[in-house]
């Protein structure tokens, strides 16, 4: 295969393809540009105060009490603790049911699956409305935008000249639409690549987690849980406060992001602490701390792990944007909306070429 046919074969590929995506892309790049600030439209709608919170650990063992005072201790899957940029506490209940608590406990929202309009904009991104038919669709969708923007960027390169005729068409002329659509491409190449694989990974998280994680694990990865635990023992040492004073002293310089409390499946309490240097909002590092007695189980340093747990670890805030850094934010925005264009651009374009070529046929 000469360079013209080989040339000429990755655009039919990436016309094609792009054209049975586009609509799904752009549903999906729209959505994900507006739940980046998910956090900041649900903090307008619920938070009456400006003040800030203080996780300190007795406020977050206040609040910890107050959910299990308010739920069944077995309906209680996660407690994601105030932040003091996001003062509310998101439970995640048994049966897709969540709730809202503010800082001092008392129940805000409380919804079921996609009843609040942040929550459907999520299931419409993640899973198109269709539960885990719809997860498979996108992740495989995003596995299959992979292979098209290599292919785009592929038959780029011999009209790469057309860089000069900017971002934007300056008419509806199928050649004007072509020439934004491969301009914003290559800029968006690089980001639109990031957010593709940081994506795929959280639709297919086991599939991921076997392929990418398991062959550097080895056979003395669960060992490591099982080091440098503290001999704290005794049944007030395992209340939800020195709990909590004990996991900070694990992780000197650690905040406390999650916890799991216990329940007729577990007898622990789990906390979930983000360390320096860790992106992931829930925090990766973990200690376990058996309620009754008060012995440490388990630490998991996220920090020590392999780096290719670290970089994984990793997928999900940059995906997201759910780390502290406002620009990253607005670049991940930015970049969302410029897909949407891209994707309308690039429809449009094949529509006129599909129209000209049934047109030479009639």
């Amino acid at each position: 295969m000469n360079k013209h046919k080989l040339f000429r074969f990755f655009r039919t590929v990436h016309a094609w393809g792009g054209a049975v995506l586009a609509l799904l892309l752009l549903v999906v790049s729209v959505s994900g540009s507006i739940l980046v600030w998910k956090n900041e439209f649900v903090k307008m709608a619920l938070v009456e105060t400006d003040a800030t919170f203080d996780a300190t650990p007795q406020s977050l063992a206040d609040i910890a009490t107050g959910v299990e005072a308010q739920f069944s201790a077995n309906d209680i899957y996660q407690i994601q603790f105030p932040t003091s940029d996001f003062p509310l506490t998101k439970v995640t209940l048994a049966d897709d049911k969540y709730a809202y608590l503010d800082t001092s406990g008392h129940i805000v929202a409380q919804w079921v699956l996609n009843e609040r309009w942040e929550e459907w904009l999520f299931d419409l991104h993640h899973r198109l409305l269709l539960g885990n038919t719809g997860l498979v669709i996108a992740g495989f969708a995003g596995m299959t935008m992979i292979l098209l923007l290599f292919a785009g960027i592929i038959a780029f390169w011999p009209l790469r000249r057309g860089w000069r005729h900017g971002f934007w068409p300056q008419n509806a002329a199928r050649s004007n639409l072509q020439a934004a659509h491969r301009n914003i491409g290559i800029v968006e190449a690089l980001p639109f690549l990031l957010t593709l694989v940081t994506g795929v990974i959280l639709a297919f998280p086991e599939q991921s987690l076997k392929l990418l994680l398991e062959p550097f694990r080895g056979e003395a990865y669960s060992l490591d849980f099982a080091e440098n635990l503290d001999t704290i023992t005794g049944a007030d040492s395992g209340d939800w406060l020195p709990a909590m004073e004990r996991a900070l002293a694990t992780f000197p310089g650690a905040h406390i992001r999650t916890a799991q409390v216990p329940s007729d499946n577990s007898p622990y309490r789990i906390m979930g602490l983000q360390q320096p240097g860790s992106l992931h909002p829930t925090g990766q590092s973990k200690v376990y701390i058996e309620s009754s007695e008060g012995w440490m189980d388990i630490r998991i340093d996220d920090q020590a792990q392999h780096i290719t747990e670290r970089l994984y670890n990793f997928a999900y805030p940059l995906h997201t944007g759910r780390f502290d850094n406002f620009f990253y934010k607005v670049l991940l925005s930015i970049s969302g909306m410029l897909v949407a264009v891209l994707s309308t651009l690039g429809l449009l374009s094949f529509i006129k070429q599909f129209r000209g070529s049934a047109a030479k046929i009639s």
